[in-house]
């Protein structure tokens, strides 16, 4: 009898066993799914819309009236008038102190030696206001020439004869006045003095 139930026992306990083992089987296991890779989206890089520049057309007078003898663009003629008006400056400053010395820097090498020629001082002697003045030296032009015929006056505007020969002029009544000549020399200006008329 007692063998009977040891074998119903374990009978009994193996019919759990199944069950339970058929039911764990049974139950359906939530499948694993690889982990996927995250993925950090960069922003798309902002493009930046440039604006176009309001373009106004406006006729520059002074420029066209600078520039009929020649072609020039207007950054040239901006730099070059600019770099004039501040040799006049010096100029002006020169003339007030009678500083010959800082005038004749600025002089181009054919005034210079033209003007330092007894003969052509003495023509321009002649052609002098106050007769019987002595012009010994291109210092005496400097001061008895030069210096007169520009005190007070004010340049305005630029002309360009070659793109390396320029006046400056003052503009009085639709009319040019030249009080300044200027040319380019190794890419500097330089002051040129007029020459006796033939």
């Amino acid at each position: 009898m007692e063998k009977f139930f040891t074998k119903l026992s374990l009978i009994s306990l193996f019919v759990f066993l199944s069950c339970t083992s058929a039911t764990v089987e049974k139950t359906p296991q939530p499948e694993e799914q690889p982990e996927k890779p995250v993925v950090i989206e960069e922003p798309e890089p902002v493009q930046e819309i440039e604006e176009e520049p309001i373009v106004v057309e406006k006729t520059d007078d002074e420029y066209t009236r600078s520039t009929t003898a020649v072609s020039v663009s207007k950054e040239v003629f901006n730099e070059d008038k600019s770099r004039i008006l501040n040799i006049i400056k010096d100029l002006d400053t020169y003339m007030k102190n009678m500083d010959y010395r800082g005038w004749i820097s600025y002089l181009d090498s054919d005034s210079l030696n033209y003007w330092s020629k007894r003969q052509n001082l003495q023509k321009a002697a002649n052609r002098l206001p106050k007769k019987g003045l002595r012009l010994n030296t291109i210092e005496d032009y400097f001061k008895f020439v030069f210096i007169p015929a520009r005190a007070g006056h004010t340049v305005d505007e630029i002309r360009y004869e070659t793109k390396s020969l320029v006046k400056a002029v003052q503009v009085q009544n639709n009319t040019d006045v030249v009080y300044y000549n200027f040319h380019k020399v190794d890419g500097q200006w330089k002051l040129v003095l007029p020459k006796n008329p033939d």
